[in-house]
């Protein structure tokens, strides 16, 4: 029986610059996350969004972790001049909901973000149904947009990280234009129960 199983998840943008979809005579790029797929990012700002739950079977309570990267905007003008800005996206959008405990506990991870640097931006969207069994069987079932990276993984009585879903945008061609419109993205994944 597990006692308590954390989950992560996270959405990144693997460069260090990306440019952007807009056209015009400035060079406008975004910085990136400048990583891979690691379940070890929590607080280092490298991740454009990041959610953590913690289920502890022992009490029947879950404790949840919301976060977002600082944006960072670079325009290099014609006449060689250099402009930056910076933001953070809020995190009021990143929640955990419809708890349920039963033979294990059910509930809604769901992320909505947006670039705080761009006006109207469509945000990154995730939204997960998780089944999380006391033996630590895990399901996870959802829906994301087709950019940027996404990661899920769980961790369970302290153990090391087991990765449960990744989608790397670079493999299918995706880009920031992929974030308008719902996320068309699916999946459903099933783990077994944890060895004693």
């Amino acid at each position: 029986m597990a006692a308590i199983v954390k989950l992560r998840a996270a959405t990144f943008i693997p460069l260090v610059w990306l440019d952007s979809p807009r056209e015009g005579e400035e060079n406008l790029q975004f910085r990136g996350d400048d990583r891979d797929f690691t379940p070890h990012t929590v607080n280092t700002g490298r991740s454009r969004v990041e959610q953590e739950v913690v289920i502890d079977f022992a009490r029947e309570e879950v404790q949840t972790h919301a976060d977002t990267g600082r944006s960072k905007e670079r325009i290099e003008r014609p006449d060689g001049t250099t402009e930056i800005h910076e933001g953070k996206a809020d995190t009021s959008n990143v929640t955990v909901t419809d708890i349920v405990w039963g033979e294990g506990c059910e509930l809604l991870m769901r992320a909505e973000a947006a670039n705080p640097l761009v006006e109207a931006a469509a945000p990154v969207i995730y939204e997960t149904h998780a089944t999380v069994k006391s033996d630590g069987g895990i399901r996870l079932a959802g829906v994301h947009d087709a950019f940027p990276c996404f990661e899920f993984y769980a961790q369970t009585d302290f153990k090391p990280f087991s990765t449960l879903y990744t989608y790397d945008y670079r493999e299918v061609g995706g880009s920031p234009l992929d974030l308008a419109g719902p996320p068309e993205c699916e999946f459903d994944i099933t783990t077994p129960c944890s060895p004693d």
